[in-house]
């Protein structure tokens, strides 16, 4: 970034954001693409917790997708930016907070407090169970704005 520049938009990201994209999901899949290409290009930046690493491997694994597997870990460790966090005390105390107080799974407490944490602007989810956060607005793919200006 140059002297005086803004930087682009922090989004913290679920899951299924990857899930869409990657498994070419036919009515989001292309939203995810836009906003993981999005990401790739600058034009903003995405968090996610390490939980999103362990979910997405799951069905995977159990499948015997080996190939896919190996598809996410390069994405997790590669791709620019996305900042993938480790789950510490902070994130803790913000996830518990946020379950006490809008009774979320815990993974999604996580995910939500994470992206907190980073002070990201907006969650991409799918998910409408986390509508009733108020801490951080929450998006659908369809209402991020990844105008190129």
């Amino acid at each position: 970034m140059t002297a005086g520049s803004v930087a682009p938009p922090l989004y913290g990201v679920d899951t299924m954001v990857f899930v869409y994209h990657f498994e070419n999901h036919e009515e989001l899949g292309p939203a995810a693409g836009r906003l993981l290409q999005a990401a790739e290009e600058g034009r903003c930046r995405l968090v996610c917790s390490i939980l999103t690493l362990l979910e997405i491997l799951v069905v995977p694994k159990r499948n015997g997708q080996e190939e896919l597997c190996r598809r996410y870990r390069q994405v997790f460790q590669s791709f620019p930016n996305l900042a993938v966090v480790d789950l510490g005390t902070e994130i803790a105390e913000i996830a518990s907070d946020l379950r006490a107080t809008h009774s979320l799974r815990t993974p999604d407490a996580i995910h939500v407090a994470t992206a907190i944490r980073a002070g990201a602007s907006a969650f991409v989810s799918g998910d409408g169970r986390l509508g009733r956060v108020k801490e951080l607005a929450i998006l659908r793919l369809d209402q991020i704005s990844l105008d190129p200006s």
